[in-house]
């Protein structure tokens, strides 16, 4: 049976979130990475529209992050989900477009983060794997955009209309993409929040952060992104490489955060709705129980 053809059973409305949101704890100048699974709700009245539109308002004066990652711009040779045949690699990269922060979609996170990233006022980082998008009071900074030198326009594949640009962007500008100059650093020193609406620590990117943070062998990656000729200034496609860590090595983000709900049951709002729970913590809190449980797990 499809789920159209499911009678709708559980509804959850705009206000209802709203006042769960209240109850979880959340503040109108919170600044929080959003993690969502609309299905843990039933039925919700505009779907992803009305839980963006929600967010806004409950955090009118803080911000709004959400990850964008593409990693189906990673190297075909790497994929497992699916795989790529031996002999079709080289036609499968060469095929693949240039990351852009307007043009390139999110896939493969769900609905919300997607519909997200096309807001009025969603600023998004420019990693073409690891970007992050968000939009509020500091939504700029986080993203990166509004550093020294760095204007929303400076994008290694196109400016934030979505017309080509040259860039000043190096491949180690991407080095490291949620390490300490990353969206997740800034959201860390803004004392920001996690967090969940009907989901859970297996889709908790900030845990990242913390895997990057702890001394881990560097591995390299790449992607491809847009430049210049230098001769004649026409757009091209080139890969780039770039250095990160091995993350999620143990694919225990589940057993730790039960642990770690266990352990900041004081720092942990939590609140249920229509089945759904809906989970608030702070990002540091959740980051350096990160750093400690996974240093121990490198040790051993």
């Amino acid at each position: 049976m499809t789920w159209e053809e499911t009678t709708i059973a559980t509804v959850t409305t705009g206000r209802q979130l709203r006042d769960a949101l209240t109850a979880a704890g959340l503040e109108p100048t919170d600044s929080c990475i959003v993690h969502t699974r609309l299905s843990a709700f039933g039925f919700i009245p505009g779907g992803e529209r009305t839980v963006v539109d929600v967010l806004k308002e409950v955090l009118r004066g803080g911000d709004i992050v959400m990850p964008a990652q593409t990693t189906d711009l990673s190297d075909p040779k790497d994929w497992g989900a699916p795989p790529v045949e031996p002999s079709l690699v080289p036609l499968v990269r060469d095929a693949l477009p240039a990351f852009g922060p307007t043009a390139t979609p999110v896939h493969g996170i769900g609905r919300t983060p997607e519909y997200f990233r096309t807001t009025p006022g969603t600023r998004r980082s420019l990693h073409p794997l690891y970007s992050m998008c968000a939009w509020g009071a500091h939504a700029d900074w986080l993203c990166g955009l509004a550093g020294e030198g760095v204007t929303p326009d400076d994008d290694p594949a196109e400016n934030m209309d979505g017309r080509a640009s040259a860039s000043s962007a190096t491949p180690s500008d991407y080095d490291m993409p949620f390490g300490e100059h990353s969206p997740l650093a800034r959201l860390y020193e803004l004392d920001g929040k996690v967090l969940f609406l009907g989901t859970g620590f297996d889709t908790c990117t900030a845990i990242h952060y913390a895997e990057s943070t702890i001394g881990r062998p560097r591995i390299r990656e790449s992607a491809p992104v847009s430049r210049p000729d230098a001769a004649t200034g026409a757009r091209t496609t080139a890969w780039v490489s770039f250095d990160t860590v091995e993350l999620d090595r143990y694919d225990d983000f589940d057993s730790f955060g039960e642990r770690f709900l266990v352990d900041h049951v004081a720092e942990v709002r939590s609140t249920t709705l229509n089945g759904a729970r809906i989970l608030a913590f702070p990002i540091r809190v959740l980051v350096d129980a990160a750093r400690t449980h996974y240093r121990t797990k490198d040790a051993r």
